[in-house]
């Protein structure tokens, strides 16, 4: 009896570690919850242990990301599901990276930055693998291949659709937890924060860090310019923090924008890539690109009209009075 309970006790110790390394369970799909975290926080506590710093792993994951597109390519079994096995993992890596910060405390903007290339580099030679796969396919149901089509298809779905989906669904979530946990622990950023942090660097020695917030910044314009009736209500909202806002408001935002968080987590990572790697084995990578172009633009612009029209709401209810 007295076993069992030890063993109780640890696995709830487990437990309670593992979800401390989430950053909400608001925020969390049912995938990452039983698969992806727990792994994550084990490679995540390996690589405490070896005193590996979190950006280490951001990088191993470029790396195992950006190859799985090459075994998309050939187009047989085997060589797909190789692909498949390394962009698992890859997000595996992905996930043990921000839990390893979250235990060690080494948050850093760059590591942020770099998390988010991570994606942008897998899609890249993913997206690039297809095209050259499906040009030399046939159109379904005809006997004329793809060919210039999938050079002008894939480059649009990756840079123009894929992009800004998940640019925004990113951003949703961040301004959720903005409202959730506070100013201090949020990883929302300002465009001109950041432009003014650049333009501070003045001696050569800062190159680095001046190319990597020029285009961190634009991310984050991009994110600004997409949702004018957000950036209304965090203007009237200003610098204030969660504490000093009324608690209605905190609650209200929280209730609306919960429902959202499903579909930012579907415009991001998972069901893109269960989508890819049937579309794969099935040899029909233009499902796929039907899915990214059709299904997932439809439910961006739905998610974007509700948290745009929220926003609204919310502002000419808790702030018009101050303007």
């Amino acid at each position: 009896m007295k076993e069992t309970q030890t063993q109780g006790t640890r696995w709830q110790r487990f437990v309670a570690e593992m979800r401390s390394t989430y950053k909400s369970m608001d925020t969390e799909e049912k995938w990452d919850i039983w698969v992806v975290r727990p792994i994550g926080f084990v490679v995540a506590s390996i690589c405490r242990s070896l005193h590996i710093h979190p950006n280490a792993i951001t990088i191993v994951s470029i790396l195992f990301g950006a190859a799985s597109g090459y075994f998309f390519f050939p187009g047989n079994t085997k060589m797909v599901l190789i692909g498949a096995l390394l962009l698992f993992f890859a997000n595996i890596l992905d996930s043990a990276d921000g839990q390893l910060a979250r235990m060690t405390k080494q948050y850093t903007m760059l590591g942020r930055v770099l998390d988010g290339f991570a994606g942008d580099v897998w899609f890249f030679f993913i997206y690039l693998f297809i095209m050259l796969r499906m040009a030399a396919m046939p159109i379904p149901c005809t006997t004329v291949e793809w060919g210039w089509l999938s050079f002008v298809l894939i480059p649009v779905c990756g840079l123009i659709f894929h992009s800004t989906q998940t640019t925004i669904s990113d951003y949703y979530r961040n301004i959720h937890m903005h409202f959730l946990v506070g100013r201090d622990y949020s990883e929302l950023v300002r465009s001109s924060d950041l432009t003014a942090r650049r333009k501070a660097i003045t001696s050569w020695s800062g190159w680095f860090e001046w190319i990597w917030l020029y285009f961190y910044a634009g991310y984050t314009r991009k994110q600004e310019r997409i949702t004018p009736r957000l950036q209304r209500l965090l203007q009237a909202v200003g610098e204030r923090k969660a504490s000093e806002l009324p608690e209605g408001f905190l609650r209200e935002f929280r209730a609306k924008s919960l429902p959202l968080m499903p579909m930012t987590n579907v415009l991001t990572f998972n069901s893109r890539f269960f989508v890819l790697v049937i579309s794969m084995f099935l040899g029909m990578p233009w499902i796929y690109l039907f899915y990214e172009m059709v299904i997932l633009v439809a439910l961006y612009y739905y998610m974007r009209y509700r948290h745009e029209k929220m926003c609204d709401e919310m502002y000419h209810k808790w702030f018009v009075h101050e303007s």
